[in-house]
């Protein structure tokens, strides 16, 4: 097992739980950890139990998921990385992009390791609107990156539903309460300044998003206090912690560009990032 809680065959569940609620408590006071678990025990102790139950590492939880109206959701990035990492498909999982607009579809795919068989499914923006998810803004500024989060995570919802152990994605909560005219909570999951960092082992991929910024467009007026931007911004970094991309390569980009923070990029090249490496890296795993 790779997280902190490990247990013996005498341990019952108060004493797993008394265990994980003092693991809760220490991580809560570290200053590494994401600024919604940080003084908050509680609610680290939710993510920690989280961690043990899908035998993941705690901090790996915390970083790629959110309180979101007070209900726990992870990031859909993750959700991938762990599925194409599982073992269970051969090649990770792919999508097929058909139509624009109003008829724009996206299929997400996958070949069965141990089969070879083919599954898939398929979302299409009348799907979303039918279901009232294009309420929430970001279906129309990047319907086709929300749609294959959508196909993806029903992917594997509906054929290998062990990776996810239960677990509701951010998007799907956030769409639902949008479409259900709920307010949202959104402050306690957008990623703060300085949560790019992951426990993960760093692996070399140093071709990763080598032509992201190849195209460029016109720099949007005032992009730092758009809505937009900040959400590309927020979508950038956690795939840069989903994806663990080294810092070199980051910083790459960076230069490239000439500036020194991510949120400095215009959001014509944080769009090409967003999909470069959900086409290019996501997948190469």
């Amino acid at each position: 097992m790779n997280n902190l809680i490990t247990t013996n065959t005498s341990d019952n569940m108060f004493d797993v739980m008394e265990k994980a609620y003092k693991f809760a408590n220490i991580f809560a006071k570290s200053d590494i950890v994401p600024s919604h678990y940080r003084g908050k025990p509680e609610n680290t102790f939710i993510a920690v139990q989280t961690a043990y139950r899908m035998n993941l590492d705690p901090m790996l939880i915390m970083q790629n998921t959110y309180i979101v109206s007070g209900k726990l959701g992870m990031n859909s990035t993750f959700a991938i990385s762990l599925a194409n990492s599982s073992g269970i498909f051969d090649g990770g999982i792919r999508y097929r992009v058909e139509g624009n607009g109003e008829e724009l579809k996206v299929t997400a795919y996958a070949n069965l390791k141990k089969t070879g068989e083919e599954i898939s499914y398929a979302i299409s923006m009348r799907d979303a609107s039918a279901e009232g998810w294009t309420k929430n803004s970001k279906y129309k500024t990047l319907p086709d990156l929300m749609l294959r989060y959508r196909a993806a995570v029903f992917l594997i919802r509906t054929h290998v539903p062990e990776v996810l152990n239960g677990m509701h994605m951010v998007e799907e909560i956030e769409d639902t309460m949008i479409a259900s005219g709920i307010k949202l909570v959104d402050e306690e999951y957008q990623i703060k300044e300085g949560q790019t960092q992951t426990t993960l082992e760093k692996r070399s991929k140093t071709e990763v998003l080598k032509d992201f910024l190849t195209s460029k467009e016109e720099e949007q007026s005032n992009d730092a206090g758009n809505e937009e931007h900040k959400f590309l911004v927020d979508e950038l970094r956690t795939l840069i912690v989903a994806n663990n991309i080294p810092s070199e390569i980051v910083e790459k980009w960076l230069d490239k560009a000439h500036v020194d923070d991510i949120s400095d990029l215009k959001s014509s090249e944080l769009k090409a990032c967003i999909t470069h490496v959900n086409s290019k890296y996501v997948l190469a795993e």
